[in-house]
């Protein structure tokens, strides 16, 4: 395990990144069809973030062993993660203090109608449950406050993906 952390390839760091979001969009479906937790649009705007950081990882990870390919899949992974990270602050901050009038349910109609993700893979991409009701929570915390963590998580792999393909020769 220690030859793997010690390559100058980011590679590795690239598969793990790929891994991670692998397992959350897997701890997600099962919550949504094993446990029954219908997903809001957040979760959903989460979950797009999730699958893009993971696939550009993964291939970024597959590529040719070229540093400009290895950086490049660093870096439009580090914005699918901060995008997805950015929604799942807000949506931690929106549970933590609600607005009194605030409800991401119906006024995300548009959000059902035209989002193409979720007219091509409604499984994944569907949502329609309420961003301020917290139903479900492990070790004390929410699934928002769990994205956080994952997307953090997430954050520090690419960064140090980039940082080894940047130093790589």
């Amino acid at each position: 395990m220690n030859a793997v952390f010690r390559r100058r390839s980011a590679r590795p760091l690239l598969a793990a990144a790929a891994a991670l979001t692998v397992a959350a969009m897997g701890a997600g479906l099962y919550l949504q069809y094993a446990v029954g937790l219908e997903p809001c649009p957040l979760c959903v705007l989460q979950r797009v973030g999730f699958v893009l950081a993971g696939l550009i990882a993964l291939l970024g990870a597959l590529a040719a062993r070229g540093r400009v390919a290895q950086i490049v899949a660093s870096l439009l992974a580090l914005v699918a993660t901060l995008a997805g990270g950015g929604v799942a602050v807000w949506h931690t901050w929106l549970t933590m203090f609600p607005p009194a009038s605030f409800s991401c349910g119906r006024p995300f109609e548009w959000f059902h109608d035209d989002f193409l993700l979720a007219v091509w893979l409604p499984k994944l991409f569907r949502g329609a449950g309420d961003c301020l009701h917290q139903n479900w929570t492990l070790l004390g915390l929410s699934i928002p406050q769990w994205s956080v963590l994952v997307f953090a998580a997430l954050l520090a792999l690419l960064v140090a993906a980039l940082w080894r393909a940047g130093r790589a020769r």
